[in-house]
């Protein structure tokens, strides 16, 4: 049996609509529900129903009611659902699905999936929580306990919605969110979370003048209905975005668009991903710093920037991007000199040729200055070793930095705490499903064995179909 209070009361057995009658049995079912599992005294049955004057019958016509609805599910094909103990009744928790604890039950999965990263995931739990409202809880039925439990259930759904665009943002999706956001912000303008979120979505979708103007709107609201200005979060991210506007107006310089194309058919690395995705998803303190090691063929190269392009609307100010020649290839190349290649990134960023200098710590001197306080993503490829990365970091906690590497660099971590991920084969089945892509569905039963003999390497499963596609 099932009973909905995400929305107004409605219940049903066996698929089969219950027909609950007036208003004090859908009030004495609501009742129970929202103590599911737990017996509630008849006497407090009796100052819901009845409010300030019961009449001198009201147990009885406590049980008539409560022999109505045991009818009523019975007439629907359903079994027993209230129990009665000592002085009071119990909705049987073991017999009834109550919408509410599937909405409670998604959402916790989703926030614990969000603490691990798991944005993707988080996001997909708490739009099947929401999906479960069909309007406000326990709408139509009033009484003190009901309209208390329906807050507690609205403020959850108030939340969900919140941590939904949380979820989005942390995948480098702000202009999606934006709709979501301002029908929250409609519905609740008082409320200054969405409207945090609002302002933030906006300015990540690089329409600041929007951003403020919510504010605004929300400032004058405060001010007319409660006399008290925004809140402290709310009034920082003000700032923020203020400043940032202004700083960019500034600056004026170049903005770098240097990432290579990603590759096609991209498949698999979920939960790479969304490490990476942690990088951007809050307002961080230190540089954000990720190094993607393993052998050759793993993917690194193509899993970041793969996720580069995807996330270079978080980093406005521009992208660089170098190879740095780490791998030995037979000595047919040197590693990039990280001095030669300051030099290469000052001109990209706005420095004239003439005023580069010579040494190379006042080249990483000018090239921090230059990032200070810009939003800019650095991809560095195949590094040979932590000594030529280090001169290439911005000091900045605005900038993010991606290095690929056979090598594992760990003072990169020891020493900035960069987020280490290491890639081998991919799993069975995004191996299988990188060869459909690839091939279109043309090597059928044969994929699973082409993996296989590819190590399940994504460089050569690609090598590997190219050549199948090729002439024979």
């Amino acid at each position: 049996m099932e009973l909905h209070i995400l929305g107004p009361l409605r219940a049903s057995a066996g698929g089969r609509p219950v027909r609950l009658g007036g208003r004090r049995a859908r009030l004495l079912l609501a009742l129970l529900a929202v103590e599911k599992g737990r017996v509630v005294p008849v006497a407090r049955l009796i100052d819901e129903l009845w409010s300030d004057h019961p009449p001198a019958s009201a147990r009885t016509q406590v049980a008539i009611v409560v022999s109505g609805v045991r009818r009523a599910f019975r007439d629907a094909g359903g079994g027993p659902v209230i129990d009665t103990a000592g002085a009071g009744y119990r909705l049987r928790a073991e017999e009834v699905r109550l919408d509410a604890e599937e909405a409670a039950r998604e959402v916790a999965a989703a926030r614990a999936a969000a603490r691990a990263g798991r944005h993707a995931a988080a996001e997909e739990g708490l739009r099947r929580a929401l999906a479960l409202w069909r309007g406000p809880a326990l709408c139509g039925l009033e009484g003190a306990a009901v309209e208390a439990a329906a807050h507690r259930w609205e403020e959850l759904r108030a939340t969900a919605a919140e941590e939904l665009a949380e979820a989005g943002f942390a995948q480098g999706r702000h202009r999606e969110q934006i709709g979501d956001l301002g029908a929250l912000v409609a519905r609740d303008p008082l409320r200054e979370r969405p409207r945090e979120l609002l302002m933030a979505a906006l300015a990540g979708a690089g329409r600041r003048a929007e951003a403020l103007e919510v504010y605004a709107e929300g400032r004058r609201l405060l001010a007319e209905r409660l006399g008290v200005d925004p809140g402290r979060r709310l009034r920082e991210l003000h700032g923020a975005i203020l400043r940032e506007a202004r700083g960019e107006e500034d600056r004026g310089g170049p903005r770098p668009g240097e990432l290579p194309a990603a590759v096609s058919s991209f498949t698999g690395r979920t939960a790479e991903l969304a490490a990476l995705d942690g990088l951007t998803a809050s307002t961080a303190r230190h540089l954000r710093l990720a190094v993607v090691t393993g052998p050759e063929g793993a993917g690194k190269t193509g899993l970041v920037l793969h996720w580069a392009q995807q996330a270079a609307r978080a980093f406005p100010d521009g992208q660089l991007f170098a190879d740095l020649h780490g791998a030995e290839h037979g000595g047919t190349r040197a590693p990039v000199d990280p001095g030669r290649l300051l030099g290469r990134f000052l001109r990209a960023l706005g420095t004239a040729a003439d005023r580069v200098p010579d040494a190379p710590e006042e080249r990483a001197g000018l090239y921090r200055t230059l990032l200070r306080g810009r939003r800019v993503l650095v991809v560095l490829d195949d590094a040979a070793s932590a000594e030529q990365v280090r001169p290439l970091l911005p000091g900045a906690p605005s900038c993010c930095v991606l290095v690929t590497s056979r090598a594992p660099l760990r003072d990169l971590v020891a020493r900035y705490g960069a987020r280490r991920l290491e890639l081998g084969p991919l799993p069975p089945q995004d191996a299988v499903d990188l060869v459909c892509r690839l091939s279109g569905g043309g090597l059928g039963a044969d994929a699973l064995r082409l993996t296989e003999a590819c190590g399940r390497m994504p460089l050569g499963i690609r090598m590997a179909v190219a050549r199948h596609a090729g002439p024979r």
